[in-house]
């Protein structure tokens, strides 16, 4: 959650100001407070007027205020490698360890597309170890051994290691086809083929490719100079006697605040947020205070605070928190309300996926309510419970038909006629 309780009723997101190199930026506070190396003195840094970080460039703040300003309802795959690296670097920097683990993961699956000594350079630069197993497999694995540039891009110790590996796999490959065959085409005691059919050898290849596999990747964590080689700590960065005039960034520096209220509690969120802002309430024509930084909007009345509160922790969950967001059934139905009332349409989606994850078990007719609430009855996820319901015993109860819906209504109908032909062809009453 990346919002501060100022006082009891206020939700507010605060913010820092940073500055990289010459450019200033404000960064989320609650963001900051995760920092190991600033956290604890973020008072100090602001009334001295900005914090002041070294050892990364303003690209790679960018990226790693875009990454960590990404959510579960709007997701996270439209992010470059180069934003992953950016994120991860500055979250090295700050010493924020979660969205460090987070950046890794999600650049691992771009590095496998590139070649694997670019992929061991990142790895090398970024000091991460997890990203060196899988280029060091795939260049062990190949069939061409290491060209003579290759062995100088490596440096003597790692090419001789992966000369090892390889080696191994190689001899190890010709053992494993010469039992695959003795063991699909086994020879009588006159030395015969003791079998008529041929081997498959399609087969073959994919059994061996998977012991392959398999094998290199134990063959190249026994090489601890591949899989755990001592990465050298970044270099410290001289002292900064003259800090250059800060330039605010201009549109990390910038703020799309706005000030909302909820019964009696007072909010300040990113506008942004909301994908219809237009519809979510009413502009007085006064503020309400002389301390607001803007007009303030006034939701509907009959939204309570609880509700918006539920609301606003699906809107701000973050893929990185730790834990995920868990909230139970009516609370995410709660939260779809909200979702639909006010146009938020990858909040609606968002949370129709995790009740379908989440609540496998939930009764039937408390799924179909919500998927008549987000306005999914085309789902194909429906099916199984239009069927469990047409199969329970007993008929659908005119608050059944209410909650549910006329389409999915129809579609249990129709596989209820055909659940109570069959029953009755088979002489049960039972399902009355």
């Amino acid at each position: 959650m990346f919002f501060t309780l100022a006082v009891p009723g206020e939700r507010f997101q605060l913010k820092v100001s940073a500055q990289v190199e010459s450019m200033l930026y404000r960064v989320p506070r609650a963001i900051l407070q995760q920092s190991e190396i600033f956290g604890s003195n973020l008072d100090s840094y602001e009334a001295s007027g900005a914090l002041h970080v070294n050892g990364i460039t303003t690209q790679e703040m960018e990226a790693f205020l875009d990454v960590s300003d990404a959510r579960e309802v709007t997701g996270d795959d439209h992010f470059t490698l180069e934003q992953w690296l950016g994120a991860l670097a500055t979250a090295d920097r700050l010493g924020i360890p979660r969205i460090r683990r987070y950046a890794t993961g999600k650049a691992q699956g771009a590095l496998n597309l590139l070649d694997p000594f670019d992929c061991i350079d990142v790895a090398t630069k970024y000091r991460v170890y997890e990203w060196l197993l899988q280029p060091y497999i795939r260049i062990c694995e190949r069939p061409e051994p290491l060209s003579p540039a290759e062995m100088l891009r490596l440096a003597l110790e790692r090419a001789s290691a992966v000369c090892r590996v390889r080696e191994k796999l190689f001899a190890d490959k010709y053992q494993s086809t010469k039992n695959w065959i003795a063991d699909k085409w086994p020879r009588n005691p006159s030395g015969r083929n003791a079998s008529s059919s041929q081997p498959q050898w399609e087969e073959m290849e994919e059994t061996i490719r998977a012991e392959q596999a398999t094998k290199g990747r134990s063959f190249v964590k026994l090489e601890t100079v591949l899989s755990k080689p001592n990465f050298q700590s970044p270099g410290a960065e001289p002292p900064v006697y003259t800090v250059p005039q800060g330039t605010p960034h201009p549109k990390y520096s910038q703020t799309d605040l706005k000030e909302m209220k909820v019964g009696k509690s007072l909010y300040q969120l990113p506008i942004r947020y909301f994908e219809r802002p237009d519809i979510l309430g009413a502009i007085p024509a006064r503020k309400v205070s002389s301390s607001s930084s803007g007009d303030l909007l006034m939701l509907p009345q009959d939204v309570q605070d609880f509700e918006w509160n539920i609301f606003l922790d699906i809107l701000t969950a973050r893929p990185f928190d730790e834990p995920l967001l868990y909230l139970d059934f009516s609370s995410w139905v709660t939260g779809l309300r909200l979702a639909v009332r006010f146009g938020h349409d990858s909040a609606r989606r968002y949370i129709l996926r995790r009740i379908e994850t989440d609540f496998p078990s939930q009764e039937p007719i408390d799924l179909l309510e919500a998927a008549e609430i987000a306005g999914a009855s085309d789902s194909p996820w429906l099916r199984g419970l239009y069927k469990a319901v047409s199969e329970r015993r007993g008929s659908l109860s005119p608050e059944d038909i209410g909650r549910i819906g006329k389409k999915s209504t129809t579609e249990v109908l129709k596989l209820r006629d055909q659940y109570m032909w069959s029953a009755g062809q088979k002489g049960r009453r039972d399902v009355l």
